[in-house]
Formats: C-alpha cells, structure tokens, sequence
C-alpha cells in the first residue's frame, strides 16, 4: 500500500503554514484547521485499515508477527527480529519447518528436526539452531524418542500454535531488530516471543 500521498497531504499543510507565515501573510484560521482535519482523516483512515487487515489476517489465517527472544535459534534467528508465524495442520508440518509451541506456558520458537507417533499421537522432536541437544518435550505424551544420539520427549501436536514462514526452503522471512525496543521495555534473554498483545 502506498503513502507517499499522505506524506505530501502532511508536508503540503506544514509547507504552505510555513511560506505564509516567512512572508507575514496570515493564513485564514478556518483554512488552516480544515487543512489540518483533512490530513488526520487520512492517516485515522489507513490505521484503520492496516490494523484491520491484521486482525482479518489474524482470524481467517492465524498470522501473528512475533518478536523474538534469546539466542538459541542463531544465526537464524537474533533478538528482536520480528517474524511472522502462521496457522497450519499438524499433519502438514515437515521436518525443518520452524514452529511456534507452548511449553508449560512459555511459547518457543524452535526447528522440526524429527516426528513420530506415540500411542496414536502425532510428536515433534524440537531444537534451537544454537542448541547442543533438542529441547525435553512432554514425556508424559509422547514417550522419550532417540534422534542423533539423544534421547528425549517429543512435543504433542495440540501443544503447537504455528509454524514460521520460510523463503528457500526453511529459512524465516524476518524483519531484523525492529522488535528491540519492545524488548527493551519487557526484558530479554528468555528465549521466547512476544506476539504484539495478540492471544495465540
């Protein structure tokens, strides 16, 4: 969407007040506030579309961008980098796709590097990208599974919230730091996301 028209609504109305009052002309007040009206109608407008876009996206698609946080998932991923994770079926979910799950209450994002059933239920083996070993999973769904000389639990496919979009296979589209400064104000080194106040 483009908002070079807004820019120049906005520059039109300090550029104009500018020139009138460097040449002693008084601007005609009513003038000067219509102007003013005109320029915030269209800057309410687009906030209006753009956040309901979002919300559109959000309920039909599941998209949510989230910030994330810690350093388990370098080089890939870096704090503050705001990705964009998305609803998909668990049966669609392949190994090297990186997912969004909870983990006792705290959501992860972590790689797919392995899946199996369990007594009729569908586990992921999940692992940071700086991580030594994959990540302990719930045992007490998925029983302990053995990947790459480790053992450990996998994570139940109800406790998976959304996967990451990708370009080239498996690296995530990312939007590098923009998130710091929200970061900044929660605190970092968690290893987590935020998802922007959106309930996931």
């Amino acid at each position: 969407m483009k908002i070079a028209p807004v820019k120049r609504v906005i520059s039109n109305i300090f550029l104009t007040s500018y020139f009138y009052n460097f040449y002693g002309i008084d601007m005609d007040k009513h003038e000067m506030r219509q102007k003013i009206k005109y320029g915030n109608a269209i800057l309410i407008t687009i906030m209006i579309l753009i956040i309901g876009a979002a919300l559109v996206a959000h309920l039909v698609y599941g998209i949510t961008p989230v910030i994330v946080d810690g350093i388990s998932m370098k080089p890939t991923l870096h704090t503050g980098d705001v990705a964009i994770m998305y609803k998909k079926p668990y049966n669609n979910i392949k190994i090297g796709n990186v997912i969004v799950y909870n983990y006792y209450g705290t959501l992860i994002i972590h790689r797919v590097i392995g899946i199996y059933e369990h007594n009729g239920t569908e586990c992921f083996i999940i692992k940071g990208d700086n991580n030594p070993i994959p990540d302990p999973g719930y045992p007490q769904y998925c029983g302990y599974y053995t990947i790459n000389g480790f053992t450990t639990g996998g994570v139940p496919y109800f406790e998976i919230k959304g996967v990451v979009w990708t370009y080239n296979g498996n690296e995530p589209i990312v939007i590098p730091y923009i998130g710091s400064f929200a970061l900044a104000i929660r605190g970092t080194g968690s290893d987590t996301f935020l998802s922007f106040g959106i309930e996931i």
